[in-house]
């Protein structure tokens, strides 16, 4: 990575100068997205267009450009705060697509160092129009201002906060978040339409590409750039633990997951190998392109209407348009079209030279694909080896797809062919006749498929670390987002949480109530190693000192075999400890008889309940509680005390003489 060269303005100098400084620093010495970028190009590859808000990504018109006057630094700040922190998005077009048209609102120009507070709260209300992204593109013109004032390019410094308030969690119940999940799941429609297409298996390639990328969307939750760069040995068959052999597919996760093998649904296993066949069958071509141009460097692509003349031999007209692929009715009209841009060539014709596969083949190779032989180095993945590789034009009905250049699709290969645009090619769904029931063009993202597994696991009670794993995430707190169930079914099921029984709750591991144990109460019972105890510790502490096995609290469930073990293994202990006791005893050890009772009513008890545990007549499910007339307990001898005290009548209260003496009369 190249050293990152920090801009220091000098506060002596007005923003003006600060703002040429640094536009100067950011085109001729910064090498931030290659130093063979072209700076004064309105659309640098893989970064974005310095366009207006609301300009198409492709065919925009000069109109549609950022204004000259903010458009150096535009470039530089882009160039230079990518430099810093380099992100997929870049957010830095959108606070300059707000602040454009805010500048030339207020100020009438376009100049950055003319941005004061006015121009902010402005380019504030343009921000909100991105709607879905418009707390991005505040945070944007936000870190824009601590640019602005760390760099002096404004001659005052600006405080000024995001307006924009963060969106609600897709998670939360409120109805207008509500309808806006339930958006995100595909029409059921849809999908039904989508599966007659793969049936069909149209012979189109486009549709074959499109239909089986969405077959293999609907095999795992993925993101389109995931499955279009799948490798070709993409499935993975492994045996579980009940022997069983599962289907998977290899894939490279993003947001930190790495590679993982993704398990299929055993319904789906079929769609999938066959999507896969399908993508395996279209990709050769492609695929054999790649592998001769990583073998064979200096020769030509020997495809099956290639002339077979030797790599220095003259060519017509008409051989190179059979080694190019062209199809045309003027030969040298077509070549000169093909090479208009290629400046080799214009050389070689004013020699008067003929064209040789040579020739085509240094044309060939620079026109391949950047960083080739290698589709992603991360992933470790070669053009040959991957499962959607291409010619140019693979897809178009239009053109005639090339025997020599090499292409693979981008994200919008797939996600503009689910969508209906005004204006460009038909979608998938308007080339096979499907429309919605309203008459209307149908349209879909890639993106409803992964909310749609990621629902219907949710509903299928799978773990939130395996739905995390499935679906390519290094965290579990990313699963809500892409979980569309309604309260409805969450009340659903939280009714049926909980097993009905006792015996199937034990077995659930699930909370059994003092309800469940015939005791009075709905609080939850305290789990021992022998069974349940039904005592009320906020009454009073425990009498029994833990002595579980002789008290009347303590409850054993019939079936719980687990439980009964434990039982069996306790009486095995209290022989022992009564074999000792008495030896004690014998040997005069003082309190050894006291503890030998103990331990002979202690292996009584394990004797009655071990032979109910395993009395056939017993219900599984049973609740048992031993009783014990000499249990002592605080509470009870308090209670019997009361009930055992005399009561004395109360005295008769004497009357005054005078009250007395009138009752005579």
């Amino acid at each position: 990575m190249a050293d990152i060269i920090v801009f220091v303005p000098k506060a002596e100098k007005d923003a003006r100068q600060n703002l040429a400084e640094f536009i100067e620093l950011c085109r001729d010495r910064l090498t931030v997205f290659g130093a063979d970028l072209d700076w004064y190009s309105n659309a640098w590859p893989s970064v974005g267009n310095f366009t207006i808000k609301g300009a198409p990504s492709r065919g925009y018109t000069s109109a549609q450009l950022l204004n000259s006057e903010i458009m150096p630094f535009a470039k530089a700040y882009v160039r230079y705060q990518q430099g810093i922190n380099r992100t997929k998005l870049v957010n830095e077009l959108k606070a300059l697509r707000c602040i454009e048209p805010a500048l030339l609102s207020v100020k009438g120009v376009a100049d950055i160092s003319l941005v004061d507070t006015t121009v902010l709260d402005v380019a504030g209300g343009i921000a909100r129009e991105y709607e879905a992204s418009s707390y991005q593109a505040g945070n944007a013109l936000e870190r824009l201002v601590k640019f602005l004032n760390e760099s002096k390019i404004v001659p005052s410094r600006l405080e000024w906060r995001n307006p924009i308030s963060k969106p609600k969690e897709i998670d939360r119940t409120d109805p207008a978040t509500k309808a806006k999940r339930d958006g995100t799941l595909p029409d059921d429609a849809h999908m039904a339409a989508m599966a007659e297409i793969f049936a069909n298996d149209s012979l189109h390639p486009r549709d074959r590409f499109t239909s089986s990328i969405f077959a293999l969307l609907m095999s795992a939750p993925s993101r389109i750039t995931e499955v279009q760069k799948l490798p070709l040995n993409v499935l993975h068959r492994q045996k579980d633990k009940k022997g069983v052999e599962r289907l998977g597919l290899r894939f490279f996760a993003g947001k930190g997951y790495a590679w993982d093998i993704k398990y299929v649904l055993p319904f789906i296993e079929d769609i999938t190998e066959e999507a896969v066949r399908r993508l395996t069958e279209l990709s050769e071509e492609g695929r054999a392109l790649a592998r001769w141009y990583e073998t064979n460097p200096t020769k030509f692509y020997r495809h099956d209407e290639c002339p077979d003349v030797s790599e220095d031999a003259p060519l017509t007209d008409e051989q190179a348009c059979l080694a190019l692929g062209l199809r045309a009715d003027n030969s040298r009209s077509a070549i000169e079209a093909y090479f208009q841009n290629y400046a080799p060539y214009k050389q070689w014709r004013q020699r008067n030279e003929p064209l040789t596969l040579s020739f085509l083949n240094e044309y060939c190779h620079s026109v391949l694909p950047k960083g080739f032989p290698w589709l992603d180095v991360e992933r470790n993945l070669k053009y040959s080896q991957a499962l959607c590789c291409y010619r140019a034009h693979e897809f178009r009905l239009d053109l005639t797809t090339s025997r020599v250049k090499l292409w693979v699709p981008g994200k919008s290969a797939f996600t503009t062919d689910l969508n209906f645009i005004n204006g460009q090619e038909r979608s998938i769904w308007s080339r096979n006749g499907y429309k919605n029931p309203d008459g209307s063009e149908i349209t879909m993202t890639s993106h409803q498929i992964r909310h749609l597994l990621n629902t219907a696991a949710q509903r299928g009670n799978v773990g939130q670390l395996d739905i995390a794993r499935w679906s390519g995430r290094a965290n579990i707190h990313q699963n809500p987002v892409y979980n569309h169930m309604s309260e409805d079914e969450y009340v659903k099921i939280s009714e049926n949480a909980l097993p009905e029984g006792v015996l199937d709750k034990v077995q659930a591991n699930a909370p059994v109530t003092l309800a469940d144990l015939e005791a009075i109460g709905d609080a939850i019972a305290h789990i021992t190693i022998y069974g349940y105890c039904v005592h009320d510790y906020s009454m009073l502490p425990c009498q029994k000192h833990m002595d579980c096995l002789n008290c009347t609290e303590h409850a054993c469930v019939k079936g719980d075999v687990e439980k009964l073990e434990r039982l069996k293994m306790q009486r095995q202990l209290t022989c022992v400890q009564l074999e000792r006791a008495k030896a004690a005893d014998a040997s005069g050890y003082f309190g050894a008889d006291r503890w030998s009772q103990h331990q002979i009513k202690t292996l009584e008890r394990l004797d009655q309940l071990i032979e109910i545990m395993e009395n056939p007549d017993v219900r599984d499910g049973s609740v048992i509680m031993l009783n014990n007339d000499q249990e002592y307990s605080l509470l009870k001898r308090e209670v019997s005390a009361r009930q055992d005290a005399k009561q004395l009548s109360e005295p008769v209260p004497e009357l005054p003489l005078l009250d007395f003496a009138m009752d005579m009369f």
